[in-house]
């Protein structure tokens, strides 16, 4: 059975499978089905020598909207998985022991949602990612709940353990995830104002087996009062280090049509955005100010240029600054080719300047992407004070909702005489309409 077939038929039986999930239910309005069939081959350092590595992947995604039931308005099912082979050198699923199998998989999503009390409730429960206020994006195997209140106000709260990745053990080291721990618990106020904007306050409580991991507090806002003019503002402050872990405030003018102007403040302490019980937070404790903005004009509809610049001052050692400038040209719909040049001085690790150029073009079925990049290092790496590296794609629509890619990409860095990485992908996305006409 070829893999086009294969992917199909395992789409359309989990498609099935959804619309089918619960006697009772009735038929789904629509169904989303996505199979993606990937392989990468690429070089990997391990243990002071490189080895070749090609992982095989399989990523599902099924989703059915409109379910007819006596419970829930807009009823909602989301399942996304993927499974993987390692096919060369075991080492690409390395994490603290070495693997024993060359079989792994994992489950992104899986969660029913839908409206309760003509829609003045929306309830989440399963395997999710929950984002807002100071929560950032945090995987959660629980319930989510947003409750509409009149003139404007709502309060979201959620409930659950965060994930571990492959199904390890939740919490403890061995977990690679961002936020970590055994029991999550947080929510989010807000009251929007149309057109004027919306203000909120959240909080985050996780903990890892009865140990703290993150606790913060934070507060976040976005107002227009002037159509061309909008500022955003959001801070975070840590309960269990009693400092603040972060404050933006952001102001965008659109001057005329053609011209965006921005600008920024920024104080960030990195080493609280991870568990408290981490050993990355020793390496993350520069706190870190941040000032600066941008300029974009567009002198004509296909062209577009892009300055920006932002001062870095750290608290404990010095200055430094980083400036990016882009132009950006798009003569047709099908078509896009730019240039970038930066230079980012550091304050006590090495600076760079770099150079990049990229380009896409449509012709028929097919899609050709070239993006290529140079780094000039202020010290050496390595005894070498350059790095390059060039990538390109060719993708191509076989039609009935597959397509096909292929990816190469290939360079000289100071860490690797030569490198190299392959990529070939297969992908199905399409929409099936169910629902049963009686």
């Amino acid at each position: 059975m070829t893999p086009k077939i294969r992917n199909r038929r395992l789409a359309l039986s989990l498609a099935a499978s959804m619309g089918l999930i619960a006697p009772g239910l009735g038929h789904a309005d629509t169904v989303d089905a996505s199979s993606t069939t990937m392989l990468l081959v690429r070089e990997q350092a391990r243990a002071g020598d490189t080895f070749t590595v090609a992982p095989a992947y399989e990523l599902l995604s099924v989703s059915a909207r409109g379910l007819e039931n006596p419970i829930a308005d807009d009823l909602v099912l989301v399942f996304s998985g993927w499974g993987a082979a390692s096919l060369g050198h075991n080492f690409v699923w390395y994490d603290t022991t070495p693997p024993e199998h060359r079989l792994f998989g994992d489950l992104d999503l899986a969660f029913a949602q839908g409206e309760l009390f003509k829609r003045t409730v929306q309830l989440r429960v399963g395997r999710q990612l929950v984002a807002g206020g100071v929560t950032g994006a945090l995987q959660l195997d629980g319930a989510n709940a947003l409750v509409r209140l009149p003139y404007g106000f709502g309060v979201s709260g959620y409930v659950g353990s965060p994930v571990s990745q492959r199904f390890d053990a939740r919490g403890t080291e061995a977990t690679f995830n961002p936020q970590r721990g055994t029991f999550a618990v947080g929510g989010r106020a807000y009251w929007t104002l149309a057109p004027w904007g919306e203000v909120g306050v959240s909080g985050v409580d996780i903990v890892d087996r009865g140990d703290p991991s993150r606790r913060q507090l934070g507060a976040d806002a976005r107002f227009t009062p002037w159509r061309p003019l909008t500022v955003f503002a959001s801070g975070a402050y840590d309960l269990y280090e009693k400092r603040w872990a972060e404050g933006t405030a952001l102001a965008q003018v659109q001057v005329v049509p053609k011209l965006l102007v921005s600008a920024d403040v920024r104080h960030v302490e990195p080493d609280l955005f991870l568990p408290r019980d981490s050993i990355l937070a020793i390496f993350a404790f520069e706190r870190r100010n941040e000032v600066g903005g941008s300029v974009q004009y567009g002198p004509i509809k296909a062209l577009t240029f892009l300055v920006d610049y932002h001062y870095q001052k750290q608290v404990e050692s010095g200055a430094g600054h980083r400036t990016t400038g882009r132009a950006t040209w798009q003569p047709a719909s099908d078509m896009t080719v730019g240039v970038e040049l930066g230079k980012l001085r550091a304050v006590e690790d090495n600076g760079y300047f770099h150079l990049r150029g990229f380009g896409s073009k449509q012709i028929d079925r097919f899609t050709v992407t070239l993006d290529v990049q140079e780094y000039a290092f202020d010290q050496d790496i390595n005894g070498q004070k350059n790095s390059f590296v060039g990538t390109g794609t060719l993708g191509y629509i076989l039609g009935g909702g597959w397509a096909a890619l292929a990816s190469g990409s290939g360079g000289v860095t100071p860490y690797y005489k030569s490198r190299f990485d392959l990529m070939a992908k297969l992908v199905y996305n399409q929409s099936y309409h169910l629902r049963e006409v009686r």
